[in-house]
């Protein structure tokens, strides 16, 4: 009779040993699974020149599994809603075929990989309909759910660029932080992964003040930090937002691959993209992005801006990112 008691015991004991650990287990199987904590490695997709129809050319060679979140470039606000851009030689049918054309190649080449549509910048009409729509913030906010939806998509990117932002930044924050609290109460997307908000930042113009006054209302900034000179020094420009109240992880610093770039020095090369890296993981920045994928060194003689892509630049940061 005591064995049995001891051995009925012991199961007992083992029973609720098992069930408080299977709770925890649980949890960590499902923080393991997130993709929260991944450094990002991510390209902007432009669809509205001849780079979409240069890509589109080789588009087997497109290095999709060197990213893991691609910006695609550009959706525009009209209205008070987050509506496809179109252009004389894009009308409306064919924006929304790029656009879809891009989401299933990368789907199909990287499922895992986050894919955002940018708003566009412009002159000061486009401000005009960033302002009208600060004026409903909740009816913006509810056009961009449908508008990822559409699509497919898994955030939005904001890339109101005016050098009036910070006259601006009361509704520039009543704008993303509407979008940030709506997408998050919306849940999680069809991927199983949170739906995202980020912000593309003018260095030299923003202020960190601007920046800072963003930090509880968006996922990450990605900086403009394009090319190997000084002007546009990613270090200098992450330190002033990090003193002002950003946090270093939800930067995402940017390098230029445009043959055609003249700013600056020119596009990122080599040395300037290993730079930028070594700083970004110095300081645990969210990650790196290139400014453009479908324009990355189109070069046929080395002279002048032509034919497809080399995806140069893309390669060379995602090397320097898994090291």
């Amino acid at each position: 009779m005591s064995k049995k008691f001891d051995l009925l015991a012991m199961v007992v004991l083992l029973s609720l040993c098992e069930s408080s650990l299977a709770r925890p287990l649980a949890m960590a199987d499902q923080t393991a699974t997130s993709s929260q904590g991944e450094t990002i490695t991510a390209a902007y997709f432009y669809l509205f020149d001849d780079g979409y129809d240069e890509a589109m050319s080789v588009q087997d060679s497109i290095p999709w599994k060197k990213i893991n979140r691609l910006y695609i470039a550009f959706a525009t606000v009209d209205d008070g809603n987050l509506t496809d851009k179109t252009t004389s030689d894009s009308p409306i049918d064919q924006t929304e075929q790029k656009i879809r054309n891009v989401v299933a190649l990368c789907r199909q080449n990287n499922p895992d990989a986050e894919i955002f549509i940018s708003s566009d910048f412009g002159d000061e009409s486009v401000d005009d309909q960033y302002l009208n729509a600060a004026e409903d913030p909740q009816r913006f906010a509810d056009s961009v759910v449908e508008y990822l939806n559409k699509y497919d998509l898994d955030g939005y990117d904001m890339d109101w660029e005016t050098r009036q932002i910070n006259d601006y930044a009361p509704e520039l924050q009543t704008l993303l932080s509407t979008c940030y609290s709506t997408l998050k109460q919306a849940g999680m997307n069809p991927h199983g992964r949170p739906y995202k908000v980020s912000h593309t930042i003018w260095p030299g113009v923003h202020s960190p003040e601007t920046v800072a006054s963003l930090k509880d209302c968006i996922d990450n900034i990605n900086l403009m930090t394009y090319g190997p000179g000084q002007d546009y020094d990613l270090e200098a420009y992450a330190e002033s937002y990090h003193q002002a109240g950003f946090p270093y992880e939800k930067m995402i610093g940017g390098v230029e691959s445009e043959f055609g770039y003249t700013e600056n020095g020119g596009h990122d090369s080599q040395d300037s993209i290993q730079e930028k890296c070594d700083y970004a993981k110095d300081v645990n920045l969210g990650g790196m992005f290139s400014w453009r994928l479908d324009n990355d060194v189109r070069t046929t003689d080395g002279i002048t801006e032509s034919g497809p892509p080399t995806f140069q630049v893309s390669s060379w940061l995602y090397e320097e990112m898994i090291k």
